[in-house]
C-alpha cells in the first residue's frame, strides 16, 4: 500500500500512515477525521487534501490554509508528488512511498529508469535536419492563411491544422491540437522540472482535436506532462517508450494507455495570440526509433508552429486596431500600437481636455417611436455616430457611452500643442451636423445636442479595478465638463467652455472656424470656486447664431454685470435680440430685484446642476 511519512523537527513527532488508493484525506494539526500533525502549530487545523493512485500523489491546499506547500524550493498551493519525493508545510516534511507492486508508471518514473527517453529540441537545433518532404510540407504552410481566414472560431481552426499536421507527418498516427489555459505563474519555473509544476496546468483543456489514421484502432490521448514540459520549457519535446506505456491523458487524473504507440512529440506554438496551444503528434514505428529519425518531422511541426504564431499575432493586432478604432482615432491608434504601446497605457498626470455631449429630445423621440424599438434605436445610433465621429476625426479618445450621452478627451496619449482647441472644433462639428438641413435622413430630426468643454489636470490611461478596467480619464475637470454641458440647458444654449479652453481658442481658432461669446461667471451648486463661462458659436453667417455685433454687445453687457452696474447692464440687454443667454441673465438679476447685492463678488450661485 502507497504510504505517507510525516517527520517534525523533533524526534518522536512522525508517523507512517497507509493511503487507500482513490481515496481523498485530510492532514491537518487537528483535523475532524484523516491524518493528524498535531506536533507542527505552523499547519491549520484542516491544512490540506492528499489523494493518491499509487504512482503520484496530488497534494492540495485548502483554502483557510494559511502556509503553502513547499515542493523543490517553490512554495505552491498544490502539487503533484511522484514516488519518494518530498515536501513541507510548515515546519514538517513530508515523504510519499508509492506501491512498488503497481504496474502504472509515470513519465516520471518511467523516464528515471530508462522506460521513456526524452529529448529537448530548440529552433537551433532544429536546422540541422532536412525535412521529410520539403515541396510538400512547404505547399502545406502556405494554406494556413487560408485556412485562418476560413475558420470561424478556434475549435474550427484547431480542427482544420490536425487534417494538416497529418498531412505534412505522414509517419504520424495520431496528432492533435491543444490548448490549456495557463496560470500566469507557471513561467516562473524552472525550465528543466515539471514536477511541481504539473499542479498547474488545469486537468482538462480548454480546447482539442484530435485526428487519427484509418487504420489506427487504438486509444489516443496527449500526455498532459509532455505538453506541460513543452509549454513550461518553450521548446519541442520528444518522448520514446517501448510500447504499452501508459500515461496520463488529458481527461482526468487517472493513468490511460495510448495502445502500441511508441513516440510522441510536442511543439509548442510561442505568441500571446495562442499561449498555451501545443501541436502534437504520436506514432507507432516498427524496430528502435531514435530522436534523429523524427528531425525532419519535428521541424515541419516547428515551422508549423512559428507560422501559426505569426499569422495569428498579425491577425490579432489587425482586429485589435478594428476595435480601437471604434474608441480611437488614427493618431492614438497609432501610438498606441508602437514598440512601447504598454507603456502609454499606463495611467498619466496630463493637462487633459474633455467633451460632454449630451441629446436632447430623447423623450419626444421615444414617445413618437413607441411602437418600433428599432426605429428608435437606429435614431440613437446616429446621434451616438456622430458624437463619435467628431471626436475621433478631432483626435479624441472616447472614454465611455452612456444611454444618449458620450465622453470624449484630449491630451493622452499624445499631447496637443493647441491644448483643447481639437475639444472645441469636435463640439462644433458635432453642433453643426445637428443643425443641419439634412438631418441624416431624418433620423436626427428633434434631437438637439448639448455639449461641454473644459481642460485641466486629469489622470488619463488604463483605470479601473483588477476584475474591470478600461481607457478613461479621472480628475476634477471631468467634473467640470459635465456641469458646462448641463448648464447649456440654462443658458439655451449648445456649447459651453470654461475659461482655459476660452483662453486656447483665443489663440489658435480661426474666425472661420467658430467664434465666443462670453456668457457669465457663476458658481455652481456645491462649488465655492468661481467658473468662468463662455458660449462657443458656430462662425458668422451660421444660420441661428448671433452677429459680430451682437456678441460685442452682450460681452458688454456681462461685464456691467459683474461689475455691479446692474441697470447698465439691463438697458444694454434689452436693446439684443432676445435668446436663452440674454434671459439667463435678466432672471437672475430680477432674483435679487435688479440691485447687485452688498456682498455682489460678480458671479451668480446656481440653484441647480
Amino acid at each position: 500500500m502507497p504510504q505517507l511519512v510525516a517527520k517534525g523537527l523533533t524526534l518522536g513527532d512522525q508517523f507512517e500512515r497507509e493511503l487507500t488508493i482513490g481515496d481523498v484525506c485530510r492532514v491537518g494539526r487537528k483535523p475532524a477525521s484523516g491524518l493528524a500533525v498535531g506536533w507542527d502549530k505552523q499547519i491549520s487545523r484542516e491544512h490540506f487534501d492528499v489523494q493518491c493512485d499509487g504512482v503520484v500523489l496530488k497534494v492540495t491546499c485548502l483554502e483557510a490554509a494559511r502556509n503553502p506547500i513547499v515542493v523543490e524550493g517553490a512554495t505552491v498551493r498544490s502539487a503533484v508528488i511522484v514516488q519518494g519525493k518530498k515536501f513541507v508545510v510548515g515546519q514538517t516534511e513530508f515523504t510519499f512511498v508509492g506501491d512498488p507492486t503497481e504496474e502504472a508508471v509515470s513519465p516520471e518514473v518511467a523516464k528515471a529508469s530508462g522506460e521513456i527517453d526524452e529529448h529537448s529540441f530548440n529552433r537551433e537545433d532544429l536546422k540541422g535536419f532536412e525535412f521529410r518532404d520539403a515541396g510538400q510540407q512547404i505547399e502545406l504552410l502556405s494554406e494556413l492563411p487560408a485556412i485562418l481566414d476560413e475558420s470561424v472560431n478556434d475549435v474550427d481552426f484547431a480542427a482544420k491544422l490536425v487534417e494538416l499536421l497529418m498531412q505534412g507527418i505522414p509517419v504520424s498516427d495520431a496528432v492533435a491540437v491543444v490548448q490549456y489555459e495557463l496560470p500566469n505563474r507557471l513561467e516562473d519555473y524552472d525550465k528543466t522540472t515539471t514536477v511541481d509544476a504539473f499542479a498547474c496546468l488545469p486537468e482538462n483543456p480548454v480546447m482539442m482535436r484530435v485526428a487519427t489514421r484509418d487504420d489506427y484502432e487504438g486509444r489516443f490521448r496527449p500526455s498532459r506532462r509532455l505538453v506541460l514540459s513543452a509549454l513550461t520549457r518553450q521548446e519541442s519535446i520528444v518522448h520514446l517508450w517501448n510500447g504499452d506505456l501508459e500515461e496520463e491523458g488529458v481527461d482526468g487524473p487517472q493513468f490511460t494507455v495510448s495502445d502500441d504507440l511508441d513516440w510522441a512529440f510536442c511543439t509548442p506554438i510561442l505568441s500571446d495570440s495562442t499561449r498555451g496551444w501545443v501541436l502534437y503528434v504520436s506514432g507507432i514505428t516498427e524496430g528502435d526509433i531514435e530522436e534523429g529519425d523524427l528531425g525532419g518531422d519535428l521541424r515541419f511541426a516547428e515551422l508549423m508552429a512559428h507560422f501559426i504564431a505569426s499569422i495569428r499575432h498579425v491577425r490579432t493586432l489587425q482586429e485589435t486596431q478594428t476595435q480601437l478604432s471604434s474608441f480611437f482615432s488614427p493618431k492614438v491608434i497609432e501610438s498606441l500600437t508602437g514598440e512601447d504601446a504598454h507603456m502609454a497605457l499606463v495611467p498619466q498626470e496630463r493637462d487633459i481636455s474633455v467633451l460632454f455631449c449630451d441629446v436632447r429630445g430623447f423623450s419626444k423621440k421615444s414617445e413618437q417611436y413607441k411602437n418600433d424599438l428599432h426605429m428608435l434605436l437606429s435614431c440613437v445610433r446616429e446621434a451616438l455616430g456622430v458624437m463619435a465621429n467628431g471626436i475621433l476625426d478631432s483626435d479624441g479618445t472616447i472614454a465611455d457611452f452612456q444611454g444618449d450621452a458620450a465622453l470624449g478627451f484630449w491630451g493622452w496619449p499624445v499631447a496637443l500643442d493647441e491644448g483643447p482647441v481639437p475639444a472645441c472644433r469636435a463640439a462644433l462639428e458635432i453642433q453643426r451636423v445637428f443643425i443641419g438641413d439634412d438631418k441624416r435622413g431624418g433620423l436626427l430630426d428633434g434631437f438637439s445636442v448639448g455639449l461641454g468643454v473644459a481642460h485641466g489636470n486629469a489622470i488619463a490611461g488604463h483605470i479601473g479595478t483588477p476584475k474591470q478596467a478600461k481607457v478613461g480619464v479621472f480628475g476634477p475637470v471631468v467634473n467640470q465638463g459635465a456641469r458646462l454641458e448641463t448648464m447649456t440647458k440654462q443658458y439655451g444654449v449648445s456649447i459651453c467652455i470654461d475659461e482655459q479652453a476660452a483662453e486656447f481658442c483665443k489663440k489658435f481658432l480661426k474666425p472661420e472656424e467658430g467664434r465666443l461669446r462670453k456668457l457669465a461667471h457663476v458658481r455652481p451648486k456645491g462649488m465655492d470656486s468661481i467658473v468662468v463661462v463662455t458660449e462657443l458659436v458656430q462662425p458668422l453667417g451660421t444660420a441661428g447664431t448671433p452677429t459680430n455685433e451682437h456678441i460685442i454687445g452682450f460681452e458688454a453687457a456681462v461685464q456691467a454685470v459683474i461689475a455691479g452696474e446692474w441697470p447698465s447692464a439691463i438697458e444694454q440687454l434689452n436693446a439684443l435680440p432676445d435668446d436663452g443667454a440674454k434671459e439667463f441673465l435678466i432672471n437672475h438679476m430680477a432674483d435679487f430685484k435688479n440691485e447687485a447685492p452688498a456682498d455682489w463678488d460678480g458671479a451668480f450661485s446656481l440653484a441647480k446642476k
